[in-house]
């Protein structure tokens, strides 16, 4: 037990130490504390003494106030007078200090030279009245004695850089082409048409036999709808005489070459003519059961008997 109990209460060297300064510390700062209370007594005021600082503080308040009144109403009267005895001036003339005398603080009048200096000075009354740091009353009052016109007087030498010549504009003619009659040449006219395009819409127009509508531009290769409606108004389309081709004599060969009627189609054509003879109508065609109504009104213009 006694073991036990001096572990817990044995100190290191070091600790020790430690132990004793802070012993020391504390018993320097209850000592110093009485000291300053036994000979640095706190000085409290009395109420009269209260009462007399804050009657001092409000009468020097109130003298400052009347002083700056006084010194507000001699600056405003001073700038009445200046105004009121004002002659003709040229306001490019003036200096800092003339304009305080009509009533602009430094800062403004600063910056009412500043804007002078940018423009090149003052050329009229109209261009004097931008002036922001002046307002519309002082403006009024300044007025009448301002040695500048009303207006600026434009003339080959002053007139503004940034003025632009007026040009009489005339409406751009924009070239027509006729789809059905136009050769590569006449289709590279057109804005955004190459020569892979004028090929490609002249090759087209070749297999087909002649264009039907404009409709059949979007079928040739490489032509993007977005440019057909661009020049909708200058591809312009005529009736011409279309190349047809006779069912009733044409071969396979020479039927499937044309862009509607595949293999499939030209072969049963022929092979229903030889079955069932001549065709005596074009509308005969719509007895073959591959051949629906639309694949026959689509092919139907460039066929004949």
């Amino acid at each position: 037990m006694k073991n036990r109990l001096k572990e817990y209460f044995y100190f290191s060297k070091i600790e020790r130490a430690g132990i004793i300064s802070l012993i020391i510390l504390i018993t320097l700062l209850a000592v110093g504390r009485f000291l300053l209370i036994t000979y640095y007594p706190q000085v409290s005021l009395e109420q009269r003494d209260v009462s007399e600082l804050t009657a001092i503080v409000d009468s020097l308040q109130e003298a400052q106030s009347l002083a700056e009144e006084k010194e507000e109403n001699l600056k405003e009267r001073n700038i009445s007078e200046n105004l009121a005895e004002l002659s003709d001036f040229n306001p490019n003339e003036l200096r800092v200090e003339d304009w305080e005398k009509f009533g602009l603080s430094e800062k403004q009048a600063q910056s009412l030279l500043s804007y002078k200096s940018i423009i090149g000075g003052f050329k009229s009354k109209e261009q004097f009245r931008k002036v922001y740091v002046i307002n519309d009353e002082l403006h009024e009052k300044l007025s009448p004695h301002i040695l500048l016109p009303e207006k600026e007087v434009q003339t080959a030498n002053n007139a503004p850089r940034w003025e632009k010549k007026k040009y009489e504009r005339k409406d751009r003619v924009y070239p027509k082409v006729n789809i059905n009659e136009a050769d590569t040449a006449a289709f590279k006219s057109l804005y955004g048409i190459g020569d892979f395009l004028a090929n490609m819409i002249v090759k087209r127009r070749e297999e087909l036999g002649g264009f039907i509508s404009k409709e059949q531009l979007k079928e040739v290769y490489g032509l993007k709808e977005e440019t057909l409606l661009r020049l909708d108004t200058q591809l312009v389309f005529k009736p011409t005489t279309i190349r047809k081709i006779n069912i009733n004599t044409a071969a396979k060969d020479e039927l499937k070459a044309h862009p509607y009627i595949y293999w499939k189609y030209a072969n049963v054509i022929v092979n229903y003519r030889e079955q069932h003879g001549k065709y005596r109508q074009l509308e005969d065609l719509k007895n073959i059961v591959i051949i629906n109504d639309s694949i026959f009104q689509k092919v139907k213009p460039y066929l004949e008997l």
